[in-house]
């Protein structure tokens, strides 16, 4: 006569693994599938106090409920269904009553606009911190990656008012105490002065310091620039968004900066290396 489900499930862990006719091996498709959609249901709604299942607990709840599955299944099944309940990705909605007015000013300008317009992407990297790393790294070896003391000393942060030219590749600026409406339109002055003649764009984002009497007034009177807005919280239409993510990875990350003035040293030195 058969073994019954729950007395094979019971002697499982022959030798620290299933055996040939556990449930590992007899669970059937509709109880699969079940497994697969409590997973998808979030703990707090079936009375957990917690905010996401391990395979564990998902195996004690989906055991309440009848199926005879163990927690060593029930990590195969999320891992065959490409179900992470451990993982989560961030998004954000954008509430502007424009967006998709500006989305297409931007992206025509990126796609449309002719060859001989520039087109410059701006905007502020903030808080960007001097932390000077107490102890010296250890060097990377073999089998050993390179070790940090989790230590350090502030030393104050830094702005970088930045501006990269989308066709060829390349940012400029420079750093700064603050990001104020003048601090702004000094770099719109650098834009403007490294510039040739002729049209131009000049891509942003939302924040105030952008749309204040003196930017307005900075923009009529230099005419060749038109001014074009992202919509709020849409930064992936900022190709500058895109430097400063490699910036952070390949210098601000993992350096170490004595002061302030080693920090905007260091980062003056990066863009030059860089652009070259």
């Amino acid at each position: 006569m058969a073994t019954p489900l729950r007395l094979r499930g019971a002697r499982r862990q022959a030798c620290g693994r299933p055996e040939i006719g556990s449930a590992a091996f007899s669970l059937s498709d509709a109880d699969a599938a079940r497994v697969e959609a409590e997973a998808c249901r979030l703990p707090v709604d079936v009375g957990l106090p917690v905010t996401h299942w391990s395979a564990s607990l998902l195996g004690d709840h989906v055991r309440a409920e009848g199926i005879e599955v163990s927690d060593r299944t029930v990590g195969r099944i999320l891992k065959d269904a490409d179900l992470q309940p451990h993982r989560q990705q961030m998004y954000l909605t954008s509430h502007d009553d424009e967006f998709r007015e500006k989305r297409d000013d931007v992206l025509r300008v990126y796609y449309e606009a002719p060859k001989n317009e520039h087109i410059v992407s701006v905007d502020e990297k903030t808080g960007i911190q001097a932390l000077e790393r107490r102890y010296a790294d250890l060097a990377m070896e073999l089998g050993q990656p390179m070790r940090r003391e989790f230590e350090y000393v502030r030393h104050g942060t830094l702005c970088w008012m930045g501006a990269f030219d989308v066709r060829r590749g390349k940012p400029f600026g420079f750093t700064s105490e603050g990001h104020d409406s003048d601090t702004f339109v000094e770099l719109l002055d650098v834009i403007d002065a490294v510039y040739p003649p002729g049209r131009g764009h000049i891509i942003m984002d939302n924040l105030s310091a952008h749309d204040t009497p003196d930017v307005n007034e900075w923009f009529d009177e230099h005419p060749r620039w038109t001014r074009h807005f992202t919509p709020k919280h849409a930064s992936w239409l900022n190709q500058i968004e895109c430097w400063f993510s490699i910036l952070g990875r390949q210098l601000l990350a993992r350096g170490s900066f004595t002061s302030k003035e080693d920090l905007a040293a260091k980062i003056d030195a990066y863009v030059a290396w860089a652009n070259r």
